[in-house]
């Protein structure tokens, strides 16, 4: 039966690694947001992607979202294209994660460990975020690594207490929701041994202070992006839909973890923080990504029992049918005909080539699609644009960014807007379409321009509005 599970593991990573070679490829966005990561990588070549109005195009943008700390957009503004280097480095993570799996289970032999790291390479979250320009694979893989380093065995080398802390501290300056995990290994830490604790501690101070140096360094504007533009309002009801997401995908592991043998080891601490990113998953504009950490977990969970499993048929038997499930069920990468993926689905490649054909100066609701063509976005994130204006709208910060726009598209000064639903239509539409196009955008482009063309590709179509 592992042979089976090997076999069915390997399928769905090949779907993965193959889809993930091809969006390299592209040099184009898949993935909701990461024409704003590609827009700040840009930026961050001469370390402007904070600067109000900072641009490397002709026209000065209005809003620059930038609303992760500064290291991943330096690493995918590395090289000519960071839709190419952002994606090499989160591929790079992925495989690193998967390695990391399979080497905490080599005790149970080349053929479980093997399967067991397959098989989180080909779960539906790392199917479909293993290679998106993001800083959270970057992030998985820092964090995965300092709990390595704080697992081995005290009988050879021991813990790397200082190494694991710096470790922590460059996931937290790639993704700052890393902390959780973080806080929760270093109280983990701290109860055994508090000089060690402490000395992980100052190790991630420095390792923070000194990437922070290197990068853009700390100031107003950085808080601004980082922290202020990104403490969107949680909801119960945003946070459910995940949680049940995670017991389709991930229930087996956990609950193979909570029946097997007690475990007190560095990897729950871990996987106490990841719950906590899960349940942030109930703001505004999170999805499957939430669920990275929390498989990483309980995938090394399952490596440092990987030898009891394999003695037994029940696991292998389980996965499959969770795997299999979890298949039918979201239809990654649409791999069952005839149906789309039911979340995380990644856009029509299409979409660059119509994008192009729009001339002047356009407001794309994906800005990656500009970003591909060698325009840069005046607005590169319109969902986090539209939630800070209903923030700003409620009293709750300030927000010049918000009319700044709105005057823009009422004065006419883009010369098309391409959404990816109709307008007209947002009040009958749910879920995210309503959380990118605030009414008032949307009110603001209906008076001024008019449905000029609607260009139909694979998965949805384009609406173009022009100017009346």
């Amino acid at each position: 039966m592992w042979w089976a599970y090997a076999a069915s593991a390997a399928a769905l990573a090949a779907v993965g690694i193959a889809h993930w070679v091809w969006a390299v490829t592209l040099r184009g966005p898949v993935l909701y947001g990461e024409g704003a990561v590609a827009h700040a990588a840009i930026l961050a070549r001469d370390h402007v992607e904070y600067a109000t109005g900072a641009r490397y195009g002709d026209a000065s943008p209005i809003f620059t979202a930038a609303n992760y700390p500064p290291l991943f957009f330096h690493l995918a503004g590395l090289g000519d294209d960071p839709f190419v280097t952002g994606r090499v480095f989160s591929i790079a993570a992925t495989l690193f994660v998967a390695a990391a799996i399979a080497w905490r289970a080599r005790a149970a032999g080349w053929l479980v460990a093997p399967a067991l790291a397959l098989a989180w390479l080909g779960s539906v979250p790392v199917l479909q975020w293993g290679s998106a320009l993001k800083p959270d694979l970057v992030a998985l893989a820092f964090t995965v690594a300092a709990v390595l380093l704080l697992d081995r065995d005290r009988s050879t080398l021991g813990p790397m207490h200082s190494a694991a802390g710096a470790l922590l501290a460059l996931a937290a300056m790639a993704k700052p929701t890393a902390l959780l995990p973080a806080a929760a290994i270093l109280v983990f830490v701290a109860r055994r041994d508090p000089l060690a604790a402490a000395r992980g501690l100052i190790a991630g101070v420095i390792a923070a202070i000194v990437t922070a140096a290197l990068t853009h360094g700390p100031d107003e504007l950085t808080r601004l992006h980082v922290i202020d533009w990104n403490a969107l309002p949680w909801r119960a009801e945003l946070a459910i839909p995940l949680v049940l997401l995670a017991l389709v995908v991930l229930a087996v592991p956990a609950a193979t973890i909570a029946l097997t043998r007690p475990s007190r080891t560095v990897v729950t601490a871990y996987a106490i923080g990841a719950v906590g990113i899960l349940l942030l998953g109930g703001r505004e504009g999170a999805t499957i990504n939430y669920l990275l950490d929390l498989s990483a977990a309980l995938a090394l969970g399952l490596a440092g029992r990987a030898p009891v499993l394999g003695a037994g048929l029940r696991y292998p038997l389980a996965a499959i049918a969770q795997a299999a499930v979890a298949v039918a069920l979201l239809n990654p990468f649409g791999v069952i005909p005839g149906r789309s993926a039911s979340t995380g689905a990644w856009g029509d490649p299409a979409r660059i080539g119509a994008v192009r054909l729009v001339s002047g100066t356009v407001l794309v609701e994906d800005s990656g699609l500009l970003v591909a063509t060698g325009r840069e976005p005046i607005v590169d994130d319109v969902f986090l644009w539209s939630r800070n204006y209903a923030r700003a709208r409620e009293g709750a910060m300030s927000f010049m960014e918000g009319q700044r726009l709105l005057d823009a598209v009422r004065a006419g000064r883009f010369d098309a807007i391409v959404s990816e639903v109709d307008l007209r239509l947002l009040d009958q539409i749910g879920g995210y379409e309503r959380q990118r196009w605030h009414p008032d955008l949307a009110a603001a482009i209906l008076d001024r321009y008019a449905l000029q063309r609607t260009v139909e590709l694979a998965d949805r179509p384009l609406f173009v509005y022009a100017r009346r």
